[in-house]
């Protein structure tokens, strides 16, 4: 009896030990994947060059297409960083070799911070961070940070998106308002841009079409609106936002 007891015994130090072990070791490769890199070259507001030559993409941010409004925002912070030392923590890779991954200066997550000031956007952000990225957005908006400038309409619409029959219903609350160059988008760079016409409630499909009173056609040839998670943003014709809504996150 006394052995049987001393064996379990052994068996139980010995696995505790092993788990220990085990759970200290992911900690340590998990650390491991931070590196110290230099930053030789900003190239738009969400890549950069490392002195390596590796091209690194930020994960969970987008920031405005060069030409648009607030596109130089989220560039010139990144300025900033500029032949210094920075922590950045890769994750794989993208279609065009460039690492995807978040980076630090010091203790402050840039990846967040540059949507915490409003200088981009969030996209397909990681299931692990989805709260921050949507909660900083949320309340840069709020705050009319960077590139979100309210519109004198700002409040005045309301959003339905039917993902999985890629519908948007837009319906304006106020008095009748004329939405010529206005544009919609979704979470990456997919852009509608209005006509000359008078909004009140109208249905914007994805597919394509022939416009009418109540419906318009994206004409889109891929998919817009993503099965688990995005956002709409519509926009005015100087660059304002009027509204947005997320799902999924």
């Amino acid at each position: 009896m006394k052995k049987s007891l001393a064996l379990l015994f052994a068996l139980l130090i010995t696995g505790f030990i092993a788990s220990n072990f085990y759970i200290f070791s992911n900690v340590v490769k998990t650390e491991s994947l931070k590196e110290k890199v230099t930053i030789t070259r900003v190239i738009d507001g969400d890549t950069l060059e490392l002195e390596d030559g590796r091209k690194v993409r930020l994960v969970n941010i987008n920031s405005p297409e060069k030409g648009t409004f607030g596109s130089e925002l989220a560039f010139i912070f990144l300025k900033s960083f500029e032949n210094q030392t920075i922590d950045i923590e890769a994750i794989g890779t993208d279609k065009y070799r460039r690492t995807l991954a978040r980076i630090y200066n010091e203790s402050i997550y840039l990846n967040l911070e540059i949507v915490s000031l409003g200088l981009a956007s969030k996209f397909l952000v990681q299931e692990a961070e989805l709260e921050d990225f949507a909660s900083a957005e949320e309340e840069a908006i709020k705050n009319s940070l960077g590139i979100w400038k309210k519109s004198s309409s700002y409040g005045c619409f309301k959003s339905k998106i039917d993902k999985n029959n890629e519908i948007v219903i837009l319906t304006n609350t106020c008095s009748s308002i004329e939405v010529n160059a206005w544009f919609l988008k979704d979470e990456s760079r997919k852009t509608y841009k209005f006509g000359s016409i008078s909004l009140g409630m109208i249905t914007i499909h994805s597919s394509e079409g022939l416009d009418n009173n109540t419906d318009l056609f994206w004409n889109s040839k891929t998919n817009v609106w993503n099965s688990d998670r995005d956002t709409l943003y519509l926009f005015d014709s100087g660059g304002n936002i009027v509204h947005h809504e997320s799902y999924g996150y």
